[in-house]
């Protein structure tokens, strides 16, 4: 949306100052804040509501709920009558579908992903949001180069964004639920269809049926006297993972990144990159950098280095780039006076990009992983929804105020954005624990858990021993209780 912004067709049916650059209006710079803070507000509350609709009906059927509340608010936008008050319920409606899918796509993209892809497939939700974001750069430079100059220019670019959220509401009638939410519910037939369709075996196949006792095992351990509530979430052994993981999504916000990338082409011309054509450009350039790196730390960074030591050093190198992108602002500001640009604007185009290199290796994908891998199975669904909404609360304050500091202390802002990132490279270092090559049972323990492991209760563990069961699942006879003196551990 930010992208929209610049064009003058836009500012003209919504009543702002044409010709305006950057944030130099203050009335933009309002208009601005508004129209993308008020996204990130409805992500907050659609994230919230995401637990509960997670466990209640289910990761599909909730993630297609949420892509029809989103399509509703974009089509709001894109049939506003010139108001903008139209533009703001929309951005609100649609906040609540993105903020409620980013919830619940982690979860159901952990509990259906074979064990050795996990990791990688995770990631790839960053990945995909930075895709869209670099496709939404570029289509707002096409319309403004290529269509004229009225309310179509804002309107193509609005509808457009309904295509996908169609598509992924089609594409979910295809697919199947969770097998861990259908085995929770005791859905077990379901549970094994689903199983056998993900995994592409036979029904009765021996995988199919060892992976469903596992979940059934898991379960019941998790389940024996702790249901799945919001209370849970304050148990010593699970608060001190929400306690980091709030604060690792702060850190994300901190770090300005999300700030650049919904006002890109404002910022651009703040820097020198004068009129909408040049500063919707090196936007999109900006998005294909992320893009293009995003998949590089997806594949050389994140499993080898270790997420702790990506996060040290990305914090690192975006607070040395954003020091020195304050320092060339503040000696050689630009002129916007119609003349060439000049090679010191050139240069803080440049350093943008070094910048958010910097992001898509550590703080970008990095904290969405480690959500999705520190909270124990019963209250992962509580845990990424958590993590979610405060991502989504803090970026909401960051965005909101982003155009007016900007506009009231000019260059410094990046000196704001810049140290914080330092800190976070002192945080992580002290409190973040590495998680590469752990099994979730193994990251259970790493944590200090001891209540949400694939075992029973020290109550029912003495149960099984006065009886001679165990909670494993015998693979050979259906789902039936095996014996705890001829169940083997599984091997890794």
């Amino acid at each position: 949306m930010g992208g929209l912004l610049p064009l003058e067709s836009f500012k003209r049916d919504f009543g702002l100052p044409a010709g305006s650059s950057g944030f130099a209006s203050a009335k933009v710079a309002e208009v601005s804040a508004n129209v993308v803070s008020l996204l990130t507000a409805g992500c907050f509350f659609g994230s919230i509501s995401a637990a509960l609709a997670n466990e209640r009906f289910g990761r599909r059927y909730s993630l297609m709920a949420y892509g029809l509340i989103f399509m509703i608010g974009a089509s709001l936008q894109v049939s506003s009558p010139k108001d903008i008050r139209y533009i703001y319920a929309g951005r609100v409606i649609a906040g609540l579908g993105v903020g409620g899918m980013s919830a619940i796509t982690p979860v159901y993209v952990a509990e259906a992903a074979p064990a050795d892809v996990r990791g990688r497939i995770t990631g790839l939700f960053q990945e995909f949001l930075v895709l869209g974001s670099t496709i939404a750069y570029w289509l707002n430079y096409g319309v403004e180069r290529n269509l004229p100059s009225n309310s179509m220019q804002w309107r193509v670019p609005l509808g457009i964004q309904i295509i996908p959220a169609g598509t992924m509401i089609l594409g979910l009638v295809t697919l199947k639920e969770s097998p861990r939410w259908l085995a929770e519910k005791e859905r077990d037939d379901e549970a094994r269809a689903a199983l056998a369709y993900i995994r592409r075996e036979e029904i009765g196949s021996e995988q199919v049926l060892r992976e469903l006792s596992e979940i059934k095992a898991s379960l019941v351990a998790v389940n024996s006297g702790h249901p799945a509530t919001w209370r849970e979430c304050l148990k010593p052994d699970v608060r001190n993972r929400f306690l980091l993981i709030f604060a690792l999504m702060l850190c994300q916000q901190l770090t300005g990144t999300n700030s650049i990338g919904y006002y890109a082409p404002q910022i651009f011309q703040t820097v020198g990159l004068s009129g909408a054509d040049a500063s919707l450009f090196a936007t999109g350039i900006y998005g294909i950098v992320k893009l293009v790196f995003t998949a590089i730390s997806l594949l050389l960074v994140i499993d080898k280095v270790g997420r702790k030591w990506a996060h040290i050093a990305g914090g690192i190198w975006m607070s040395v780039i954003m020091f020195i992108f304050a320092a060339v602002l503040a000696t050689h500001p630009p002129q916007n006076d119609g003349q060439a640009i000049s090679s010191a604007s050139i240069a803080m185009c440049a350093l943008i990009y070094l910048y958010v290199i910097g992001y898509t290796g550590s703080w970008g994908p990095g904290p969405w992983i480690y959500a999705g891998e520190i909270f124990p199975t019963q209250v992962r669904s509580y845990g990424v929804a958590s993590a979610a909404a405060t991502q989504w609360l803090f970026n909401f304050m960051v965005t909101r105020v982003t155009p007016q500091i900007i506009n009231n202390i000019g260059w410094k802002v990046f000196l704001v954005f810049g140290s914080p990132c330092f800190g976070m490279s002192i945080f992580t270092f002290f409190f973040m624990k590495e998680t590469k090559g752990l099994t979730l049972e193994e990251l259970n323990i790493h944590f200090g858990g001891n209540r949400y492991m694939n075992e029973v209760s020290p109550k029912d563990m003495e149960e099984n021993q006065r009886t001679g069961s165990s909670c494993g699942y015998d693979v050979t006879n259906g789902l039936s209780p095996v014996r705890s003196d001829v169940a083997e551990p599984r091997k890794r």
